[in-house]
């Protein structure tokens, strides 16, 4: 549903009003810096064409809240006229417009901006294009109430000047610049890390397929194999057989995930149990470098609302980690405490540490961090994204915090405790 929160008329004398305006409707609607300049630009482009061909126009912005609770939320501007039309909106959209041409222009441009575009000719004449653009992912949701008091700044702010105008594009271009450099570095570094998971992949299904391939090998061409030589032989087999099955399982929970496929069956479950099985659960990581691990539990009960099976592979994968990247005989500790409302389960080591520059994505897919000083990367890099987005539909939070290489890491957990009703 559409709740209207600006109309305004359209003249030659106030096209900077209408900019202004449009980039305050797209800060207030939640829109990113990124979408915000594309939403800015798209409206004063239409808003052009309307004087430019039409002689005047109305624009008319509104937030579309959806019809679900989960629906996508749009911020939403419309630029009315009643000019002569357009003869060929879909050569216009598709950018096919003659010398002689007298409306339309730059609608092609304004299409690739927005998220949603369109155009409609009423029959009475005019034009109608409608520019949408989808809030921002972690922007909170706007109820209607919300949208009446956006409705109010707007009515209540005074519009700028030409000058001031003009200074504000100035910061806008530079701003959508600098983002424009962010996120060039932040997908060439995806696709490093992309680069590097192909290669840990390969080389952690290579080594298994190895021995299963020696192994069969043996099988087939040993005549006779005793009992136990012959049970041996089956055991490894089925040790790679499930290292490569958890592999194929860590990918596909991460893809289901990530597409919101994955169905929690929450209940009342006491953290202090959850962290005592996950424990236990991590024990063979543990013992194989001869960790020295301390358990400090809660004095009471903290219940929270959780699936279990998923609460405890997030805790047994950030144990797993402290046990990976500590050197034998490491100190970790494992803490659960309260902290007002919530419950808070820190594991802290004295290992190799987070590198400065990983921290800030050490839950990003595919980033890896080294356990070795030889660099060597350990893991599918997968894991901790994974422990994030489900902790994040408990309601809860995973943070991770380090003084840099060689002084351990510390990760903590923290989950909303189930009311005192329930």
């Amino acid at each position: 549903m559409k709740h209207p929160i600006l109309t305004s008329p359209i003249t030659r004398s106030n096209l900077v009003i209408i900019r202004d305006r449009a980039r305050v409707v797209a800060a207030l609607g939640g829109l990113d810096k990124m979408d915000g300049t594309r939403f800015v630009t798209a409206v004063s482009e239409v808003a052009r064409n309307a004087v430019q061909y039409a002689g005047d126009g109305v624009l008319t912005c509104s937030i579309d809240l959806g019809d679900t609770p989960d629906a996508i939320q749009y911020v939403v501007a419309e630029v009315a006229d009643q000019g002569p039309g357009i003869p060929d909106v879909p050569a216009a959209l598709a950018g096919r417009t003659k010398a002689d041409r007298t409306t339309g222009r730059g609608l092609a441009s304004c299409r690739r901006l927005a998220d949603r575009f369109s155009i409609q000719q009423p029959a009475g004449g005019g034009t109608v294009v409608q520019i949408e653009m989808a809030r921002a992912r972690g922007a909170p949701r706007l109820a209607a109430a919300q949208v009446a008091a956006v409705e109010n700044q707007l009515a209540a702010r005074k519009p700028q000047s030409p000058g001031e105008e003009y200074e504000q594009q100035h910061r806008d271009m530079m701003q959508a610049l600098q983002a424009l450099k962010e996120r060039q570095t932040d997908l060439e570094r995806a696709d490093e890390r992309k680069n590097q998971f192909v290669a840990t992949l390969a080389h952690e299904l290579r080594n298994p397929l190895g021995t299963l391939q020696m192994t069969l090998h043996i099988l087939r061409h040993k005549q006779e194999l005793q009992q136990p030589e012959l049970v041996k032989h089956l055991s490894v087999i089925a040790r790679q057989a499930q290292q490569m099955n958890q592999l194929v399982n860590d990918l596909m929970d991460v893809s289901r995930v990530s597409q919101g496929k994955v169905e929690l069956h929450k209940k009342p479950t006491d953290v202090n149990e959850l962290v005592s099985q996950a424990l236990e659960m991590t024990g063979a990581a543990i013992d194989a470098k001869k960790h020295h691990v301390v358990l400090t539990l809660h004095d009471d009960p903290l219940w929270v609302d959780a699936d279990s099976t998923r609460l405890k592979q997030v805790l047994s994968n950030v144990m797993h980690n402290a046990a990976r990247y500590s050197p034998e005989y490491g100190n970790i500790q494992v803490r659960v405490k309260r902290a007002e409302s919530q419950a808070v389960v820190e594991v802290e080591d004295q290992g190799f540490g987070i590198a400065p520059d990983l921290l800030p994505q050490i839950f990003g897919l595919f980033v890896q961090g080294s356990n070795a000083n030889d660099g060597q990367p350990s893991g599918l890099g997968v894991g901790l994204s994974l422990a994030q987005r489900l902790v994040h539909e408990h309601g809860g939070t995973i943070a991770a915090a380090s003084e840099g290489r060689g002084h351990g890491s510390r990760f903590t957990v923290t989950l909303p405790l189930c009311p005192p009703a329930a």
